[in-house]
């Protein structure tokens, strides 16, 4: 040490520790328990879920959803910023909505960029498709709407037979059509690349429209199926039984508290309770009264019990 430093921590006990060789150590068992552990157990990753397999699997529910994001009741239709213009539904704290500051950052109209525009692209292939849509946008919204909520009533009562849906027969419009064509789009696995090709760039790294098409019922059944829905007070699950991200746990437990538990602001409130703790911790050390603490609680002299027993028996109480 530097001349200088020496004089400063001129009469400070001190012990002898190497930090290099405690990192190494700490290093090495970690590296041996997650080793083993993988070795074991595996990886808990759940596959990815495709509107492929929705479509070959679920098929009624896959045209379900495609029929309620048509009809415009697909939840990111009033979702607000960063995709809607509906700035009522922003989550607000103290009257104030941080995603309002920001605007539409991603604006989206999901009866258009999911299933409209997709299907536009179908029909340069298929000239069923194109006729449909012709009819489609034609009518007027009533008889759309009129239309969708037949066919939405109908799946209800819908069958798979050979891998194709079978509804009672209505008037549904060109509704059946557009429907069995979104269909078709997820079993052929083109429905992803649909949905994300807005941008032409030679690789895609935007895949918000895809991750969204599911995320009203489909992605939230397999979460409850995989025991992923954090039922269980502050208690995070990764697919499976496997625990989760143990350090999203304040943020888990918040959100069974009141008012967070039964809020629609309750991510919001979350964040700023975090954040309050998170500051009050790192200013810890000015907080009057706070900042007191170590000499009244006294953990010091457990951590230095040795330094502090020799000097009580008449040593001179360096190391």
């Amino acid at each position: 040490m530097s001349k200088r430093t020496d004089e400063y921590l001129s009469g400070v006990p001190m012990k002898p520790y190497d930090l290099l060789r405690e990192i190494l150590i700490v290093l090495a068992i970690i590296a041996v328990i997650v080793i083993v552990l993988a070795s074991v157990l595996g990886s808990p990753d759940y596959p990815t879920v495709r509107a492929q397999d929705v479509a070959n699997l679920q098929p009624i529910a896959y045209l379900q959803t495609g029929a309620t994001i048509l009809a415009g009741n697909s939840s990111i239709q009033h979702y607000g910023p960063p995709y809607t213009e509906d700035r009522n539904n922003a989550q607000h704290l103290f009257r104030q909505a941080p995603a309002n500051w920001f605007g539409v950052s991603i604006p989206l109209d999901p009866a258009q960029d999911f299933i409209l525009k997709p299907l536009a692209r179908v029909s340069v292939l298929n000239g069923n498709v194109t006729g449909a849509l012709e009819a489609y946008q034609a009518a007027s919204t009533d008889q759309q709407q009129a239309w969708l909520s037949a066919y939405m009533a109908a799946l209800d009562n819908a069958t798979v037979i050979d891998g194709q849906v079978q509804i009672p027969s209505g008037d549904y419009g060109p509704v059946p059509t557009l429907m069995d064509s979104m269909l078709a789009l997820g079993k052929a696995g083109l429905l992803e690349g649909a949905l994300d090709s807005n941008v032409r760039q030679p690789f895609e790294y935007d895949f918000t429209q895809s991750l969204l098409f599911f995320q009203d019922d489909v992605d939230g059944s397999v979460a409850e199926q995989l025991d992923m829905s954090s039922d269980q007070w502050g208690v995070m699950h990764e697919t499976g039984n496997y625990p989760g991200a143990w350090w999203l746990f304040p943020y888990a437990f918040l959100y069974h508290v009141p008012p967070m538990n039964n809020s629609s602001n309750a991510d919001i409130q979350a964040i700023f309770i975090i954040l309050m703790v998170f500051l009050f911790l790192l200013f810890l050390p000015v907080v009057p009264i706070f900042n007191r603490l170590p000499r009244w609680l006294r953990v010091y002299k457990l951590i230095w019990r040795d330094w502090y027993s020799r000097k009580k028996s008449g040593g001179s109480g360096d190391p």
